[in-house]
């Protein structure tokens, strides 16, 4: 170890190396259940104070806590803060709250919404896939295996009714869902194997995200379903599994090595934005409708963001990872592997209706164009 000698060394190094220490110490207490209660507990007498109807009054903006997992925030979200903000004026803002849970945390999208459903902060996202795990299996169809061909489906499918309707079941919870938003499609990646047919899969371990429907994927295709935590997959995530399905823009930032299957679109990552039911039910009628059509304006964001999606795809690839291809015959029989995850969401009442609707969705959009003048 070098000795530090100089007064100007020891200022830049050392103080640095113990905040991160003490912070990493710390963050199992600061990210603690107990403290985000006691945190929501004074933001709800802070509000009892002032009613809604008297904050215009006041002079003072409503800010309304969004609780985030993640270190940073997706685009998505950053979108639908621009949108409240510029619709009331500044009246009502958005604070993320990020890094809601610890990054050994493995629950990381459930820990932070079964927050929001007790009110310990005022809105909440996580991926559809994660609905699931908490008891309400509406939005499950939305990840079903290899079931969208391309994004015009992905978007047909969050961009109408049918969506909406998914969400309404949340209410179970205790949340109020205001959007269901699409994203990248996610594909299989290995770090030393090739995901190709449905015999690569055999054996494997692969890193999921809370997901019924992944689970029940991999184990059809006889691999096992591995959750990992963020701190995990910061360190060295092929010491745990020999592989997972990611989107190609996540692939720099995780520093990943390894081969994708890239014709192999195995689902969107699609994500839900919802209130906690008790925030919903505090706020005036105005404010509802702001958040109403902020979600929406997000939503049209998104959708015409995905419009050029496969060539970001495309220019995502990093030059450690390889991008290879299945044969037709692979990807059928993959399809075939991973039916049974198709026959659970026929099989439960949560997600009975909606996958045959997604169904026919899907199969409207795969339709062809008639020619003009055909009879």
């Amino acid at each position: 170890m070098e000795f530090v000698n100089e007064i100007v060394t020891f200022v830049r190094r050392v103080p640095p190396a113990l905040q991160w220490r003490t912070a990493r110490r710390l963050q199992p207490i600061q990210r603690s259940s107990a403290r985000r209660e006691l945190s929501s507990r004074i933001v709800r007498l802070q509000r009892g104070a002032r009613p809604h109807s008297n904050r215009a009054k006041a002079g003072r903006p409503l800010v309304l806590r969004f609780a985030n997992a993640h270190g940073s925030q997706l685009q998505e979200l950053r979108w639908f803060q621009e949108a409240v903000e510029v619709a009331s004026s500044g009246d009502v803002r958005i604070e993320f709250v990020n890094l809601w849970t610890t990054a050994d945390n493995q629950r990381e999208e459930t820990a932070t919404m079964l927050d929001v459903t007790k009110g310990r902060a005022d809105l909440g996202w996580a991926g559809t896939r994660a609905f699931g795990c908490l008891g309400v299996r509406s939005l499950d169809p939305l990840q079903a295996p290899m079931l969208f061909p391309d994004y015009s489906s992905v978007t047909a499918a969050c961009a109408g009714e049918l969506a909406d309707e998914m969400l309404e079941p949340l209410e179970r919870l205790n949340l109020r869902g205001l959007v269901v938003l699409p994203g990248p499609f996610r594909k299989p990646f290995a770090f030393t194997r090739r995901l190709l047919g449905p015999r690569d899969y055999e054996g494997t371990r692969l890193r999921i995200h809370e997901s019924v429907v992944a689970d029940v994927t991999y184990r059809s295709a006889g691999a096992a379903a591995v959750v990992l935590s963020v701190r995990q997959m910061a360190s060295d995530p092929a010491r745990y599994v020999d592989g997972l399905d990611i989107q190609t823009e996540a692939l720099l930032g995780w520093r990943l090595k390894g081969s994708i299957t890239y014709n192999v679109d195995l689902w969107p990552r699609t994500i839900a934005i919802a209130a906690s039911r008790r925030t919903f039910e505090w706020l005036g009628s105005p404010e509802r409708e702001l958040l109403t059509a902020a979600a929406r304006h997000t939503l049209e964001r998104a959708v015409e963001h995905l419009r050029d999606q496969r060539e970001r795809d495309r220019r995502a690839l990093p030059d450690a990872v390889n991008a290879i291809l299945a044969s037709p015959e692979q990807v059928e029989a993959l399809r075939e592997k991973v039916e049974p995850a198709h026959e659970d969401l026929r099989r439960h009442p949560d997600s009975r209706a909606f996958f045959d609707r997604l169904q026919r969705i899907v199969e409207e959009t795969m339709a062809p164009v008639p020619k003009i003048g055909a009879a």
